[in-house]
């Protein structure tokens, strides 16, 4: 059974690393540092007999796009696309109509299946006075209108890392009661279920609760297996959160490829925007 491969969880892979992508798959395989254990490494096969599908995680496709590896028939490819319009917090994304673009192209050249748009993460601030939650409704018409069926969500999570940033102390970060959680999300499924969208909750098995979530697999194997034609592992990653519901697969991005989209909450390495280019290799 081929394997899987997450293009990843630990940095923006489409965004900045597309060149150190395509050197590894001409190479035919990746080792990957182990995140857990630093001096360990493990080898990734990334030759087509070998890969299922590779699944990418990005808030900015426009590199992969424009990538000839994006055309390659060899490869089977599915898309976590974290889309939300929260300029205040990803102060290095670009523009809101521009990634618009790259969901038009993706569905147009894949198809809406092809796509998890991914609300993530749910943000208060200003000691709860603020929040990105007023673009749901129209990026829920859009991605819809699109005929994209899944919407996974987070609310962010306040690693201690996070918390210590100045930027992050004096935008005075907020985090909303359970109550008030489950009421924003039992509004936003009655929003998108009748628009065909369904709400997926990424890691917060407590948000269940709310009317009409259900648990989210940003890597979904039943899903994948039926895209691509051939089953793949139906196996629960068990090296993810308890709350996560991803099936198996192996990850080739590391931590110590910084990430320049400069988002406040992020848990990767951050870099200064002056370094900030389609990196060739990682440090």
């Amino acid at each position: 059974m081929r394997t899987v491969v997450s293009a990843s969880r630990r940095t923006d892979i489409p965004g900045f690393y597309m060149r150190w992508l395509e050197y590894h798959l001409r190479q035919g395989y990746v080792d990957v540092r182990n995140p857990v254990v630093k001096d360990k490494t493990y080898r990734v096969s990334l030759r087509p007999e070998d890969t299922h599908t590779i699944v990418l995680w990005s808030k900015n496709f426009r590199p992969f796009l424009d990538s000839p590896v994006s055309r390659d028939p060899a490869y089977n490819w599915y898309f976590n696309f974290s889309l939300v319009d929260c300029p205040e917090w990803e102060r290095g994304v670009p523009p809101l109509e521009e990634r618009l673009q790259q969901a038009r192209e993706l569905v147009a050249r894949w198809s809406a299946g092809h796509i998890n748009w991914r609300f993530d993460p749910i943000v208060f601030w200003d000691g709860g006075r603020r929040n990105n939650l007023g673009a749901f409704p129209f990026l829920c018409d859009f991605m819809a209108g699109l005929g994209v069926t899944r919407c996974t969500f987070s609310f962010v999570t306040w690693y201690n890392k996070v918390k210590r940033r100045d930027a992050c102390q004096s935008l005075d970060y907020y985090d909303p009661p359970l109550s008030q959680k489950l009421d924003i999300l039992s509004e936003w499924s009655a929003y998108a279920r009748p628009r065909g969208i369904t709400l997926e909750s990424c890691c917060h098995n407590e948000l269940l609760a709310a009317e009409g979530v259900i648990q989210g697999r940003c890597i979904h194997g039943p899903l994948l297996s039926r895209l691509a034609g051939e089953p793949c592992s139906q196996a629960r990653d068990v090296s993810q959160r308890p709350d996560c519901g991803c099936t198996k697969s192996s990850d080739i991005g590391s931590y110590t490829m910084p990430c320049p989209h400069q988002c406040l909450y992020c848990y990767a390495k951050p870099v200064t925007p002056i370094t900030r280019r389609n990196h060739a290799f990682p440090p």
